[in-house]
């Protein structure tokens, strides 16, 4: 399980977060913005995890969740220019995964 130690902020109320959050915890930092401390198998699916609130996410670290964010977009970017999941480029290599 990742480190649950490095923190994310996510531009959503704490109350709103916590409803969906189960097993991380959630600190109101403003009315929209918290702080949300979670665990995972693996940096991607923390990525997920955290996507999954349709919310602006910032990553206070590590860097392998940082660098985990870039596989999706990278695919979502893709979708989005052409209609289909198809990029010309190839997404960016899984550096730290384990």
């Amino acid at each position: 399980m990742k480190n649950a130690e490095n923190f994310r902020l996510l531009h959503l109320a704490a109350a709103d977060v916590a409803l969906f959050l189960h097993d991380g915890v959630v600190e109101a930092l403003s009315p929209d913005r918290c702080r949300v401390a979670v665990g995972s198998w693996s940096w991607t699916a923390l990525a997920g995890l955290l996507g999954r609130f349709d919310a602006d996410i910032e990553v206070l670290g590590p860097p392998e969740l940082t660098a985990a964010f870039a596989r999706p977009a990278h695919r979502y970017t893709g979708a989005a220019n052409s209609g289909s999941s198809a990029c010309s480029t190839p997404a960016p290599a899984r550096e730290g995964e384990p």
